[in-house]
């Protein structure tokens, strides 16, 4: 009766109610505003925390799912205003995308060649000099355009287009290069140009089937956090790390 209660919309009762209700859209939501699975377990585990420290039980379903999409938001934005310095970022922004885009609906608009860079860096893992070899063109040229097509998925996803500044090619480059390779990507002071590309980057990853789902070893860890009383210790904020 009581996950009943919770499907008809009236009441949860139980964090674990929460828990199952809410972890895989928290964690792909996560995933496409990270692009990797340890930023995007740092963000869910971020999350959760806040929900086990502030949400007293029971209380109404739409009460508590709204809470938990705003501290998902809180999440995100912590995660690029402490890893990369951008402090200009607006929770609201976070919800911005289709949580169901695909990679044809995130190429819609791009231009052939846009769509290839894009294809060769992300499904083939081609490097960038690979890619200028095939395409005739030099390194730094082919590392812009695919740049360049990031920010227009950014734009196609609602980001707003910023004015021309620092792309930051090279730390961008290097960003793409780790979350291809499924590594935490190096930190660094990011310019407001170079944000909407890095998130794009992100929504490309999670849109490739397997990538946005989480192992068994985290959901378990995160569950017996939850049952262990997580939320009656106070959480301490980490030090800033893009400044390291």
């Amino acid at each position: 009766m009581t996950h009943l209660a919770v499907v008809r919309g009236l009441t949860y009762t139980s964090f674990s109610q929460v828990f199952n209700r809410w972890l895989i859209p928290t964690y792909r939501t996560a995933f496409r505003w990270t692009g990797n699975r340890v930023d995007t377990e740092e963000v869910v585990t971020w999350t959760f925390r806040d929900m086990a420290e502030s949400v007293r039980l029971p209380d109404l379903v739409q009460v508590v799912d709204d809470h938990v999409v705003d501290a998902t938001a809180e999440a995100v934005t912590r995660h690029w205003e402490d890893r990369y310095a951008l402090a200009h970022i607006r929770r609201v922004e976070v919800y911005t995308s289709d949580e169901t885009s695909t990679l044809d609906s995130l190429f819609d608009g791009l231009t052939a060649e846009m769509r290839l860079l894009l294809v060769l860096r992300f499904l083939r893992g081609r490097s960038p000099a690979a890619i200028a070899a095939q395409l005739r063109i030099s390194p730094e040229a082919a590392s812009r355009r695919i740049i360049q097509a990031l920010a227009l998925v950014a734009q196609h996803i609602g980001l707003p287009a910023e004015p021309r500044g620092r792309l930051q090619v090279d730390q961008v480059s290097s960003y793409l290069g780790d979350l291809i390779a499924r590594r935490r990507p190096l930190r660094f002071e990011a310019s407001p140009e170079a944000w909407p590309p890095m998130v794009a980057a992100g929504h490309i990853q999670a849109a490739i089937a397997g990538n946005d789902l989480p192992k068994q070893g985290f959901v378990r860890a995160l569950e017996r956090s939850l049952e262990t009383g997580w939320g009656r210790r106070r959480f301490v904020t980490d030090v800033r790390i893009w400044s390291a």
